[in-house]
């Protein structure tokens, strides 16, 4: 009996001071951003060669991404993680004129993530995100039919984030990739 009680003090003794480490390790983030670009390299060579044969392309806001992160804090300046975001109404061009008289498609992108973070305080974070990996895109055509166009690579990469608040805040992303050109959303740390 006394081995037994013994074991378990020993346990316990091991297993509180491991869950008190991981405590406010983990995040969870919930974004909507504008202007997503889900296939990043085509439309990056789109702007390119717009930009050498003298074109100023031509954006279009009316299209945005939601956005789900979970991210573990590897050390005090670096976290990973895994995000996921769906656009609804997806742009297959978004610096040509083209007609929007058919149903837009809608993409679903899933990456790996990870943060580096510039400043660190207790009530405020400045960090840069990178994120890569896939996305899907299908299209519902007006006779019910759905058309799965293609699985591609893809990227986000925000070079400036802001969080303001300590378990509970708010944070602002500008960048460019799957979760938009400007993002925000809540973050809660557990």
């Amino acid at each position: 009996m006394r081995a037994l009680i013994l074991q378990i003090v020993l346990l316990g003794s091991t297993i509180i001071p491991c869950i008190a480490q991981d405590k406010g390790k983990s995040e969870l983030t919930i974004s909507f951003g504008f202007m997503p670009a889900e296939d990043v390299a085509a439309e990056f060579l789109t702007i390119f060669f717009l930009a050498l044969a003298g074109r100023f392309p031509e954006g279009k806001l009316n299209d945005n991404a939601f956005a789900l992160a979970y991210k573990y804090h590897v050390s005090e300046r670096f976290s990973l993680g895994a995000s996921g975001a769906y656009n609804a109404s997806a742009q297959e061009t978004r610096f040509f004129k083209w007609y929007d008289n058919e149903p837009r498609p809608k993409t679903l992108a899933i990456a790996a993530e990870s943060n580096f973070f510039y400043l660190k305080r207790p009530k405020i974070n400045l960090y840069s995100s990178m994120s890569a990996g896939f996305f899907g895109s299908w299209k519902n055509e007006y006779n019910g039919i759905s058309n799965t166009s293609f699985i591609s690579p893809t990227l986000h990469y925000s070079p400036v984030g802001i969080r303001v608040g300590r378990d509970t805040g708010g944070f602002v992303e500008l960048g460019y990739g799957f979760k938009g050109l400007v993002s925000g959303g809540l973050s809660i740390r557990f």
